[in-house]
């Protein structure tokens, strides 16, 4: 019995000796588990397209484009505590706007590699938020805001790429050689 009350003693000792955790520690834990973000730079320089832009290439039709404008936009004017809700419905509306038809503008591989671009950005913002690393989702956001910008730009260089007529600047038709005909490098 003498035994059994020691080893009782013993464990009880072990136990009652753990350091107990200060009110302010509890607290500093609390405030480590709250998402804060900053202002990242890209989110206050957002590229605007111009009405005249929107309405020469017909964006006012692609809704899907449109949904996912205002979704960028909202997400950079966005609320800490809500962070998760809108990344994730970021998400949905950048894959319904892959998968839906592309205006003929824009139906180009270099404009879908660029939402995609911006789609992997949502993933890691999401993949950070939800695991509380503040520093890397600001970062992330920042890059985000850096691709969409990016998208946008490129869909500006495009419009005014189709505008700009072969026979315009002389050259006529263009000239293509196939390498496997001639090479490169032959004496012919």
């Amino acid at each position: 019995m003498l035994r059994y009350f020691c080893i009782v003693l013993v464990i009880g000792c072990f136990f009652s000796c753990q350091e107990k955790k200060s009110d302010s520690q509890q607290t500093a834990d609390k405030m480590q588990e709250k998402l804060t973000i900053d202002a990242p730079d890209n989110a206050t320089q957002l590229t605007q397209l111009t009405s005249e832009f929107i309405e020469e290439n017909n964006i006012n039709q692609w809704t899907q484009f449109k949904k996912f404008k205002d979704a960028m936009e909202d997400i950079s004017k966005l609320n800490p505590a809500g962070i998760m809700t809108f990344i994730s419905e970021l998400y949905k509306t950048t894959s319904s706007l892959l998968k839906s038809p592309f205006p003929e503008e824009f139906d180009k591989l270099a404009i879908y590699s660029r939402i995609k671009v911006v789609q992997t950005q949502i993933i890691k913002c999401h993949f950070y938020a939800s695991n509380k690393q503040n520093k890397k989702l600001n970062q992330s956001l920042d890059e985000l805001y850096l691709e969409y910008n990016i998208l946008l730009k490129r869909m500006i260089s495009m419009s005014e790429d189709n505008k700009i007529q072969l026979d315009s600047l002389g050259v006529g038709q263009p000239n293509f050689e196939d390498s496997k005909i001639i090479p490169a490098f032959s004496r012919k």
